[in-house]
């Protein structure tokens, strides 16, 4: 996945090993990213690759979340 507050320029990479389960038809990713700002609006794609780590040119577009409020 790449993300960035500048849906032009999603320059940060999180990455997520695949776990697959074999008692489950589909595949869920998750991926954790650490240091994001309160009130802050990112922008996401997510791109699949091949376990040799070359893209298989699979991209979606792009989409956005905000962060909340910083916890107190």
């Amino acid at each position: 996945m790449h993300y960035g507050t500048n849906p032009k320029q999603l320059s940060q990479i999180a990455k997520s090993p695949i776990r697959l389960n074999p008692d489950h038809s589909h595949t869920i990713f998750r991926v954790r990213m650490d240091g994001l700002k309160p009130r802050t609006t990112y922008y996401y794609t997510v791109d699949s690759i091949e376990s040799t780590g070359r893209s298989d040119a699979v991209k979606s577009t792009v989409s956005q979340f905000t962060t909340q409020n910083a916890r107190k």
